[in-house]
């Protein structure tokens, strides 16, 4: 935010700590205190950052305190309302190195970032959370764009019908198909999840492995403080994918047993996580241009992406039904 230190200088008095310096960092605003450094948070949405205080806090009284909670003011507030939003403080961790180029604490982050969302998705189960603003979206896959990529893929290979029989048409028929088949499989499993009427929570729509920190020999829960949120579950799935890049399957397998170990789904949670991954997004995003002599390419580099996914589906699957 493109703002100048000394708008904050007013609500910089309000916390119990003595101010160093005030510097413009990454975009934002990092003050030197006597208390070590800290970040300003500004929010447009007050009711957006009530929702994640309510998480961060509670995380705290569960155990987990490493995460950057919203300070409170010499009057116990814990953020300032003013012309332009709501104004917060949090505590800030510069990453020493990330833990991704680690190999063996890449699995404990897993298992961290795991029992993390298990433990915020917990949390909600419990509080029914009405959120209106800016902030809420609809989530990957809609009733509408299901019906829209039924009509694409249609298109797709009509047109692919009209070229000349070729090896690569051919693949590219047989494979743009199977395609159109897994939109039907994503739709039953969406009109089983009940997110058109409302029924699951909302949470994050991405979560990025980066927001969990490694300094100093411990692990904080960084960001996610203006985050857009979307049917529960985007967040969950956001968070496999990144996990079986980085190191397969088993790793997939450290993050979902820490999950697991907070709280169970619901059958309409099960149906919408398998629905967005059996929505072959890849595919359907590389056939949304003309059709080019780079087609063939452009879906079987989707299909590397729709394998995965199909391994991350497998693996649900195979969870539910352990679950009865």
């Amino acid at each position: 935010m493109n703002l100048h230190a000394e708008i904050f200088r007013s609500h910089l008095e309000e916390y119990p700590f003595s101010i160093d310096e005030v510097k413009q960092a990454d975009g934002g605003w990092i003050i030197q205190t006597d208390r070590g450094c800290k970040a300003v948070l500004y929010c447009p949405d007050e009711n957006l950052l009530r929702w994640s205080h309510s998480w961060r806090e509670y995380l705290v009284r569960t155990g987990f305190r490493s995460v950057q909670r919203y300070l409170a003011t010499r009057s116990g507030a814990h953020w300032i309302t003013d012309s332009i939003g709501c104004c917060a403080l949090f505590d800030w961790w510069e990453e020493e190195k990330s833990w991704l180029d680690d190999d063996q604490l890449r699995q404990e982050g897993y298992r961290i970032i795991g029992r993390v969302l298990g433990q915020i998705h917990a949390f909600f189960d419990e509080r029914t959370v009405y959120y209106r603003g800016r902030y809420r979206k609809k989530g990957m896959i809609t009733a509408t764009r299901l019906h829209s990529a039924c009509r694409n893929i249609h298109a797709a290979i009509n047109q692919i019908a009209s070229e000349p029989s070729t090896k690569d048409t051919r693949w590219l028929m047989y494979n743009i198909t199977r395609s159109s088949e897994r939109i039907r499989r994503a739709e039953e499993l969406y009109k089983g999840s009940g997110v058109e009427e409302e029924v699951l929570p909302l949470s994050f729509a991405f979560v990025d492995l980066s927001s969990l920190v490694y300094w100093e020999g411990e692990w904080y829960v960084t960001g996610l403080h203006n985050p857009v949120l979307v049917p529960r579950h985007e967040d969950t799935v956001s968070l496999l994918e990144q996990i079986i890049i980085y190191d397969g399957m088993e790793s997939v397998a450290v993050f979902l047993d820490a999950y697991f170990a907070q709280r169970t789904m619901t059958e309409a949670e099960w149906n919408y996580v398998e629905a967005l991954l059996a929505y072959p997004y890849a595919v359907l995003t590389a056939i949304e241009e003309p059709f080019q002599p780079d087609l063939y390419e452009r879906v079987r580099d989707a299909l590397v992406k729709q394998v995965q996914r199909e391994q991350l589906l497998g693996e649900m699957h195979r969870r539910r039904k352990e679950t009865g």
